[in-house]
């Protein structure tokens, strides 16, 4: 069996798309670590646009690229080869990536809980105890959700998202964007007032008069 090159050395896409995957598992798992760099480098960009293509955020996308691999490098001494490696590979990234929309559903869930919205508790309750009729109805909620969110200004928005999606702090809100944490947190009211007003005739079980695009 020829030997695949030493980790170390850099290779060309051609030479990734001929390596010998199952050569570079079995190495790996008899102690050679560096087995695993070509096995990144021939599917890290794959594995990054199935990412961002379920999420729809890059930042994300490239964060969570970096769990893909490193939940793979833990995982991969007990990988019995019974399956392609990239079909196992795929495998974790659609559990990462299903992981991930669940718990950005749980954030918009207690974002909304913070909105001063005159409504009762039904939202929050409805978002996280959903019985199985009400599946269809949260699924609704959360596109209703991402249309209000497309309202907001672009610093608005921008900020809110570093908030809520990313679950930045404040004070690094501010550094990121080279602004006072003062106009982050005015940013941050605003975009919950606008939410508010917008959100409110939703819960009340009336129409929308706006339209964010779907």
């Amino acid at each position: 069996m020829t030997r695949t090159k030493h980790t170390s050395t850099l290779f060309t896409q051609t030479e990734l798309s001929s390596i010998d995957e199952r050569e570079l598992v079995e190495r790996f798992q008899s102690g050679d670590t560096e087995a695993f760099n070509p096995l990144v480098l021939k599917y890290q960009q794959k594995i990054y646009n199935l990412l961002y293509l379920r999420i729809g955020d890059r930042e994300a996308a490239k964060d969570l690229s970096q769990d893909v691999f490193l939940k793979a490098f833990q995982a991969l001494p007990h990988f019995k080869q019974d399956s392609e490696f990239y079909s196992w590979l795929y495998r974790i990234a659609i559990n990462c990536s299903i992981d991930f929309i669940r718990k950005q559903k749980r954030k918009e869930a207690l974002m909304l809980g913070e909105l001063p919205l005159d409504a009762d508790n039904k939202l929050q309750m409805m978002c996280m105890y959903p019985s199985p009729a009400e599946v269809i109805e949260n699924e609704e909620l959360g596109r209703i959700i991402r249309r209000a969110v497309r309202q907001l200004s672009p610093g608005q928005r921008r900020v809110f998202k570093m908030r809520y999606r990313r679950e930045l702090p404040i004070k690094e809100i501010a550094i990121r964007l080279n602004k006072s944490e003062g106009t982050v947190k005015a940013h941050l009211h605003h975009a919950r007032q606008k939410l508010r007003i917008l959100l409110a005739p939703y819960l009340q079980n009336e129409p929308l008069h706006w339209n964010g695009g779907d």
